[in-house]
């Protein structure tokens, strides 16, 4: 009877264990794959942001990417058992010790169990460098990206300040205007005037205006003749006057211009977004004004550094870089603004598009990290 009781205990605890094991698999799995993806997507934020510091304070930018992420699991298990059997007899008082004895039997069982799992993750990286990262990282962005943007909602403003390094305007009339997207010193007015232009476009995008159309296989942004009076009004105001202080003077009746891009590279859009908040503040104090320019431009494309006392929404990403602090959040001040995390998402969009692919790296480049 004993030994049916042992056997079973064992084929109980070999039920339990099988079950146990079996349900190990897919639950390491599914924390494995979430905890890499956060993993993943928290790095990939850290190293955008430490080379936009690099870059803020004049520095190159390096960048790894991963290639390959694999990991293996092995689970165990043991069951062990121990059993003990004690025949005793002892005499019972003196008095009766004629009587029978008083015969002890102690019978003790012990089961033992083990369960045991082992990871091994093994990562791959490989340094974005060479000839291919150069080609797609210094080649000027495609228009088709503005204009997918675009038609997405983003706001055309932040498009132009990010991917933008400057707009020409050729108007009917035979007239030419060409501003730079570029905070210098040596030209503070064109800059002035690129930023009122982009708070036009703003303006006439809320108001549902501004039109992507093609023209022989290229998006170009219209106007219809219907927004002719909502565009004078705004001719008419001094924050909007996108033509002042340049030699071409700008009215309604030169009608409405074909619009140009220059579009940045990816690395003059890290550059750019890197040092936006310094070359901001320097324009600032060449003399220009905040209310010189429309409401919604009064601000760098992207601030990364702030004074201790502002009230932050919850940062994406937050690194340390020559003993200052660099964060990506935007101010909490009621009004619900993305205008950094947005920067921040595009800047990171663009980089899923000149990474290389995986299969296209040197396998000697790569480094594993067991």
């Amino acid at each position: 009877m004993r030994v049916i009781k042992i056997k079973s205990f064992r084929l109980v605890s070999l039920l339990a264990i099988s079950i146990a094991i079996s349900g190990c698999g897919g639950t390491a799995l599914k924390n494995e794959f979430r905890d890499i993806s956060e993993n993943h997507a928290t790095l990939s934020d850290e190293q955008m942001l430490v080379n936009l510091a690099r870059r803020a304070n004049s520095n190159p930018a390096h960048f790894l990417q991963m290639s390959s992420v694999n990991a293996s699991f092995s689970f165990g298990a043991s069951v062990g058992t121990t059993t003990t059997h004690t025949n005793t007899s002892m005499p019972w008082i003196a008095a009766l010790s004629s009587l029978a004895q008083f015969a002890t039997k102690v019978f003790s069982f012990t089961g033992t169990l083990g369960l045991s799992a082992t990871e091994s993750p093994t990562f791959s990286f490989a340094p974005l460098s060479g000839a291919s990262f150069a080609k797609t990282a210094y080649t000027p962005i495609d228009s088709k990206i503005f204009f997918e943007q675009l038609r997405q909602g983003v706001p055309v403003n932040q498009l132009m300040r990010i991917l933008v390094v400057s707009v020409i305007l050729d108007y009917p009339s035979g007239k030419r205007l060409v501003l730079n997207n570029t905070a210098d010193q040596g030209q503070p007015k064109n800059f002035r005037n690129f930023l009122r232009l982009a708070g036009l476009s703003r303006e006439m995008q809320l108001q549902q205006v501004l039109r992507i159309d093609t023209v022989n296989g290229q998006n170009v942004l219209t106007i219809p003749p219907e927004a002719t009076p909502l565009l004078a009004k705004l001719y008419s105001s001094k924050e909007y006057s996108f033509w002042e202080d340049s030699p071409v003077q700008i009215g309604v009746n030169d009608g409405v211009p074909q619009v140009s891009f220059v579009m940045r590279p990816f690395d003059g859009v890290l550059g750019a977004l890197g040092q936006s908040q310094r070359h901001f503040e320097r324009w600032l104090a060449s003399g220009q004004k905040l209310s010189d320019i429309p409401a919604s431009e009064r601000r760098p494309t992207l601030t990364m550094q702030w004074d201790g006392d502002k009230e932050l929404t919850p940062s994406v990403s937050e690194v340390e870089y020559l003993g200052e602090s660099y964060k990506v959040a935007d101010l909490d001040d009621g009004q619900y603004s993305t205008w950094n995390r947005d920067s921040f998402r595009i800047l990171n969009d663009l980089f899923t598009i000149v990474s290389l692919d995986p299969k296209e790296m040197p396998v000697q480049q790569l480094i594993k990290v067991f």
